[in-house]
């Protein structure tokens, strides 16, 4: 995009009547262009000019225009004479409006260097942004799948029993203000909650046996244990298919508990059918 020449921003007149963004008396006349005010909070007629001016406080001119690349200094930043504007994006793909510059003339008829006064912003971002940060909170992904080794509904005390979690991640598209927005949940925690007072917390989802990374060992025999299961997500979220960002909070999805029956380390006759589910053997 071309930078605006500081020539004809500076010709631009200005009316106070127009239905624009105001600082106090600033008129904004377009994303990109040149506005002129006379004086701090004076008002300025459609064929104003400084030399005019009749304001309490010295002519003062405003510009929307890009910080430049190769310019170091910034007070030369709106001129960009390599045509080399910096240009950033609002977080639904748009550009960002651009700087504000202001600029105030001496006694002796010239000017001030410009002063940057307000860095790139996006006009609907703050709202965009606090809903996708409310769909976010409120959203439940499905929780994660509580799996045992073995499955079978009962284990052995001081046999170390395998626990794994569903770690898949959950995708999440809503329409918010009129943006299309994706919601990735990813599984970044587990605390599970053994039945007999003790839980471990840990980021491993676990692996089947015989390579285990994650396993319990009951001490003791007991009726019944319920094992539960609470998986902590982070979230990235993206407007219109542009970057994708992160959430700086994270949300979390209660498991189905599953009990169990602990028994004592006694050997004991099983039967098992062919899908190698094993129930107890029925003792004479």
């Amino acid at each position: 995009m071309k930078a605006v020449s500081l020539a004809v921003a500076i010709a631009i007149a200005v009316t106070v009547n127009v239905e624009s963004e105001d600082w106090g008396g600033v008129v904004d006349h377009g994303a990109d262009g040149g506005f002129q005010v006379v004086g701090s909070g004076g008002q300025a007629g459609s064929n104003a000019s400084p030399a005019s001016s009749t304001s309490n406080g010295p002519p003062t001119e405003y510009l929307r225009a890009p910080i430049c690349v190769s310019v170091s200094r910034q007070d030369l930043s709106p001129a960009c004479p390599n045509n080399d504007p910096v240009l950033e994006y609002c977080i639904d793909g748009s550009e960002a409006r651009y700087p504000l510059w202001r600029r105030t003339q001496n006694p002796d008829g010239t000017w001030t260097d410009w002063e940057f006064i307000e860095d790139y912003y996006c006009l609907g971002d703050a709202a965009l942004l606090a809903a996708i940060e409310t769909e976010w909170t409120q959203l439940q992904p499905q929780p994660s799948d509580i799996e045992l080794q073995p499955n079978t509904g009962w284990v052995i005390a001081t046999v170390p029993t395998v626990a794994m979690a569903g770690d898949a991640p959950r995708l999440h598209q809503a329409t918010l203000l009129g943006a299309d927005v994706e919601i990735v949940a990813t599984a970044s925690g587990y605390r599970w909650e053994w039945g007999d007072g003790s839980h471990t917390t840990t980021q491993d989802p676990g692996q089947p046996y015989p390579n285990a990374t994650l396993t319990h060992t009951y001490p003791h025999a007991g009726d019944a244990a319920t094992v539960a299961l609470t998986t902590t997500w982070a979230g990235q979220y993206r407007v219109n298919g542009g970057a994708w960002h992160n959430f700086d909070s994270t949300i979390s999805s209660a498991s189905t508990p599953v009990d169990l029956v602990i028994y004592d380390p006694r050997s004991r006759l099983v039967n098992c059918n062919l899908d190698g589910n094993c129930r107890l053997a029925a003792l004479d």
